[in-house]
């Protein structure tokens, strides 16, 4: 309908179950989430793990891509 400006109200709640949905289990072995929402934008969050670290505990670049 055109001139309809009705938006939907997105909860983290709601983002996270989408991510969850949507990732590939690689991914969510990763336990992300999302920790803020707001206007256009999203806060995801990638808690450190020594999982996928590599040597020296610096994070390898596919895990944070993976984020």
């Amino acid at each position: 309908m055109p001139g309809n400006t009705a938006r939907m109200t997105l909860t983290t709640a709601d983002a996270d179950k989408i991510l969850s949905a949507n990732s590939a289990p690689r991914v969510l072995e990763l336990d992300p989430s999302v920790e803020e929402l707001g206007g256009r934008r999203a806060v995801p969050r990638l808690p450190w793990s020594g999982r996928p670290a590599r040597e020296g505990d610096s994070p390898s670049g596919q895990a944070l891509n993976c984020g």
